[in-house]
Parts: structure tokens; C-alpha cells; sequence
């Protein structure tokens, strides 16, 4: 386990501490305050230092995501309002900075005539030639389960032959992300791309 080695490394292990004992995981806590840590080891900061100034290059010195540059300044706003109630410091160094910019994964949705297009244009491009067909034909017929049957980008891509059931037109797809077991209905467009490969 790392240990705190700057100047302030008794106050850290402190407010460690603290927020242990009121339930954080100490996986959370520790990451943020060790990274302040080195950076304090690395500068060979004091006291005097810890001015806005320092913690706005603090902020432009992390390369990092700036997700998780903001839950750094954030555990460190934190850490320093706590020291301001211990009245170890007059006042937060960190109460004045913003938190940058955020970015957010936003999926992108296809319409139904978007979906169309690419799914023709997959088919536009199995090759004929016995070197490549049946792999071209796999690649298809992942993405028409994908896009028809709501199919996560992996499941596809590790179903067994006896996971479909030509019967029930469904596909059992075992240990999903979250663990569990789902059946799925296949419509009967897909069922027939999943027929058309079994032949081949």
C-alpha cells in the first residue's frame, strides 16, 4: 500500500481517515490525494506555495482526461476545506477554481433508413471469391444482428451454433455484461440471413 511522503503527508493520511470512517471506499479516496502527493514531492512544495496560482498549474500540468482532472481538483477542494475546519488553513486555495470543461460520450443513434443503408451497403460488400465469402458472410451477418436484434457488439461475435434455435426463432446468448442469461427474438428478416449462413 502507498504511503503519503510530502510535507503534507500527515494531513492526507488524516483526511484519508476521515473519509474512511464515513463510508467512502478507500479505492476512492487514495487515487487523487496520492497523485497531489507526488506532485508536491515533485515541485518540493511548502506551505507558502499553496496559492490558486500553484493548483491552476497543478491543473494544467495533468495530462489526464479532464473527467478526471476535475475529481482530482475536486478530492483536493475537499481535502483543503477540511483542513479549514481543522483550522490548519485560513482559508481553500481551490474555492475559486473552475473545473474544466467535461466531455461526454454521447452515442449516436441511426435512424431505420440509416440502418437500412448500412446494412445494404455490408451486403454490397461480401466478396465472392471462396478465399473470403464465409468470412465476409459472418461479418454480415454480425452486424444484421446488431442492428436487428439489439445484439451487444461482442455477443455476436462469441454465439455458438447452439445458442440459436431455429424452432423458437430466439438466440440464448449466456453471461451478458451484467452477468446474466437473456433470450432474445429473432425477426424473421435476420432469421433468414442466420439460415442463409448455416447453409454456406
Amino acid at each position: 500500500m502507498k504511503h503519503f511522503e510530502s510535507f503534507l503527508a500527515p494531513q492526507l493520511q488524516q483526511y484519508a481517515d476521515y473519509r474512511q470512517a464515513l463510508g467512502y471506499a478507500k479505492k476512492c479516496i487514495k487515487p487523487p490525494l496520492l497523485a497531489f502527493d507526488r506532485y508536491l514531492l515533485d515541485q518540493k512544495a511548502t506551505w507558502d506555495q499553496l496559492q490558486p496560482a500553484f493548483f491552476l498549474q497543478l491543473r494544467a500540468t495533468i495530462s489526464d482526461h479532464p473527467n478526471t482532472v476535475n475529481r482530482i481538483l475536486s478530492a483536493l477542494r475537499s481535502f483543503f476545506q477540511f483542513l479549514v475546519r481543522q483550522k490548519i488553513c485560513d482559508n481553500n486555495p481551490l474555492k475559486d477554481i473552475p473545473p474544466l470543461p467535461e466531455r461526454y460520450f454521447v452515442p449516436f443513434v441511426f435512424s431505420p433508413g440509416q440502418t437500412e443503408r448500412l446494412l445494404h451497403a455490408a451486403s454490397q460488400n461480401i466478396r465472392k471469391t471462396p478465399k473470403y465469402f464465409l468470412t465476409d458472410m459472418a461479418i454480415y451477418l454480425a452486424i444484421v444482428l446488431l442492428a436487428r436484434c439489439g445484439m451487444r457488439i461482442n455477443e455476436p461475435l462469441r454465439m455458438h451454433r447452439d445458442q440459436y434455435c431455429r424452432h423458437d426463432g430466439t438466440v440464448y446468448i449466456e453471461k451478458t455484461k451484467f452477468r446474466k442469461d437473456r433470450l432474445i427474438p429473432v425477426p424473421k428478416i435476420a432469421l433468414t440471413q442466420i439460415e442463409n449462413y448455416l447453409a454456406v
